[in-house]
């Protein structure tokens, strides 16, 4: 800041600060406003071009919530707007946009200083909203903010806005904030910068995609050996745990000779998958479990557990056995069952002491395998299991 600026912001608060505040005060000033400093520093020409805007400049020497705004509509000093703002009046000094030229910031009605300095008409045509051309004493905030939308509307289009024609972006976010911002009806505007900054994060909200739209591509990649696109299904579906759709009607099309592969590297992942897909059993709000559906899910779980069962890992053949005697002990699919039933009579050693277990928790699964029990081919706990599930 210059020291002829200096001179004139000691001279101004000198005027008006009166000798009963005491030295060093820097909030007692209740009849001194932004207006009067701006006029005392034109009257003596100074030059108050910065890098502070108009109210981090005065934040430094007043209050200014604490300062009595002369216009009824505002509580506070905080409340004066710019009335001129456009790109030339726009400036990055020190790596802050800053409003520059407040020489026409708008003062309250009967109080102008100067012939000629409102007039009928404020602001450049173009940018400023269409009540500063018919009542420039009722122009508020959203006076403003209408400008900043115009602003926005040339740094996206390149294109210089003309009066009282409409001047919109490409479709995106910005489009629906300039659209928003330039109502003709300034009440349709946002009010503040509160409002306005409002606006703009709710219209930059980073949606998530919907899952569907990418999960049909892996599940083909998938199936075509991809074992990173089996990778990327797998976590797109551990990432949406409700979503029914995506685990009953997608995740249950990938191969078995695929998806085992892809569930065993992670058992945290796999058992949160698994578990996942047993929490569908009954379907959602949206969504009522079909006979096809059930008889689908139930023999992909299949599939994975005689996975598990080639490759000995007991633990995915335990998670996938729970959930696919959740499903079967729902819905009591035969064409399923037709499956499970020789590969339950072929289970010995440790894989038959791991589904014997599982069967005894699933007392409803496992009473539709009662033939089981009398089949000496079967595993002696396999068919004990079987039993203990009759019994009454």
């Amino acid at each position: 800041m210059g020291t002829s600026l200096l001179r004139s912001v000691a001279a101004v608060v000198g005027r008006f600060r009166g000798s009963d505040i005491p030295a060093g005060s820097s909030t007692a000033i209740t009849d001194v406003t932004r207006r009067h400093l701006f006029d005392a520093l034109r009257d003596t020409e100074a030059n108050w071009s910065g890098s502070l805007d108009e109210v981090t400049f005065l934040r430094g020497l007043y209050d200014l919530d604490r300062l009595e705004s002369f216009d009824p509509r505002f509580a506070t000093a905080e409340g004066d707007m710019h009335g001129d703002i456009k790109p030339s009046n726009i400036f990055c000094l020190d790596g802050c946009w800053t409003l520059a030229d407040w020489g026409i910031v708008r003062r309250p009605r009967g109080q102008t200083t100067k012939v000629g300095r409102t007039g009928l008409y404020i602001g450049t045509e173009g940018f400023a909203a269409p009540e500063l051309s018919e009542t420039p004493h009722e122009a508020m905030a959203s006076s403003d903010i209408h400008s900043i939308g115009r602003v926005i509307a040339l740094a996206l289009t390149g294109e210089l806005p003309r009066t009282n024609l409409p001047l919109l972006p490409p479709p995106g976010p910005w489009r629906s904030i300039v659209h928003t911002t330039t109502y003709q009806d300034p009440q349709r505007r946002p009010q503040t910068v509160h409002d306005l900054l409002a606006l703009i994060d709710r219209e930059h909200v980073d949606y998530p995609e919907d899952p569907l739209q990418s999960a049909p591509t892996l599940l083909e990649a998938a199936n075509n050996s991809d074992l990173t696109a089996a990778d990327a299904l797998l976590t797109l579906a551990g990432d949406h745990p409700q979503d029914y759709e995506l685990h009953v009607g997608v995740l249950t099309g990938l191969a078995a000779e695929h998806a085992g592969p892809a569930l065993r590297p992670d058992l945290l992942q796999g058992q949160n998958l698994l578990r996942a897909l047993a929490e569908h059993v009954d379907g959602d709000d949206s969504h009522v479990v079909q006979f096809g559906d059930a008889t689908g899910v139930v023999t992909w779980l299949h599939g994975i557990c005689a996975y598990a069962t080639s490759q000995s890992d007991w633990d995915l053949l335990e998670e996938a056995a729970h959930t696919m005697c959740t499903w079967d002990g729902a819905w009591d699919q035969w064409n399923a069952q037709d499956r499970i039933r020789p590969w339950l009579l072929s289970l010995k050693g440790d894989a038959a002491a791991v589904m014997a277990s599982v069967l005894r928790d699933h007392a409803e699964s496992a009473q539709h395998f009662s033939s089981v029990a009398d089949d000496r081919t079967a595993d002696p706990r396999i068919r004990q299991a079987v039993r203990e599930s009759a019994a009454p």
